[in-house]
């Protein structure tokens, strides 16, 4: 009976026991974080597209940790959040509902028949087919409905390294389904405005990011963004000019 605690307690352990130190110091102490992102080459309106998610995410990011605003030269120890947006490319054309359940049906009847249940098959068939043909039709209407627009497939790989260090503290692949559940709906007048629906992806992505990072880092958000200095930039700027000294009335 005594074993059984130490049972229990062997994944916890085994657990703290992989857990890198440097991770861990990251996590417990965050330095200040710069953001990369990379598009693919031959991406039209390349750098649109890096200046708007790389602001999304600066923006997002400030409310969880101290980041470092474009051209801040970054402090010592900063850690660079390094995005690798691998496709951006327009929505292929969904199946429709009716080939959807076509398919499944076709295929759950032909395991069937093969499985010895031929006098069922059919019957099998048909209904597994009319499910996944409804199921496909509402999961469309629901996208469209709430979005009000179609939005591009983005996906990409996430890194959070630091300097000298040659393993990343943390990576994560970003998928599109989960960049589009993400995404907020636009106001019917600005659906059509090519601008504001890839200022909206870029939210979208950096809300997924910025999610996984504080699920895994155990970050809490800020009452307001914060954002770093250079405190050698404070130094050369120069101080106020003082008001004249008023004259002395006789």
């Amino acid at each position: 009976m005594r074993r059984a605690p130490i049972l229990l307690l062997a994944p916890l352990m085994l657990l703290l026991a992989c857990q890198r130190p440097e991770v861990e110091a990251f996590r417990q102490r965050p330095t200040p974080v710069t953001v990369s992102v990379s598009l693919p080459t031959g991406l039209a309106d390349r750098e649109g597209f890096q200046k708007e998610y790389a602001s999304a995410l600066r923006a997002r990011l400030a409310t969880r940790v101290v980041v470092v605003p474009e051209g801040v030269k970054p402090p010592v120890g900063a850690v660079e959040l390094q995005v690798d947006i691998r496709d951006v490319s327009p929505a292929p054309g969904e199946p429709s509902p009716a080939a959807v359940g076509v398919a499944v049906g076709a295929t759950v009847g032909a395991l069937s028949a093969a499985s010895g249940n031929r006098g069922w098959s059919v019957m099998d068939g048909l209904f597994w087919g009319l499910w996944a043909g409804s199921h496909a039709a509402m999961a469309q209407e629901h996208t469209r409905d709430r979005l009000g627009y179609r939005p591009q497939v983005v996906r990409a790989q996430v890194r959070l390294l630091q300097p000298g260090n040659p393993e990343p503290l943390w990576v994560e692949a970003i998928e599109p389904s989960e960049v589009v559940e993400a995404m907020d709906p636009l106001p019917p007048g600005a659906r059509d405005d090519d601008g504001r629906i890839r200022e909206e992806e870029a939210k979208g992505f950096a809300r997924v990011v910025v999610q996984k990072l504080s699920t895994d880092f155990r970050w809490t958000r800020f009452t307001e963004q914060r954002f770093y200095e250079d405190p050698a930039a404070k130094r050369d700027e120069a101080p106020p000019a003082r008001p004249d000294p008023e004259p002395k009335k006789d």
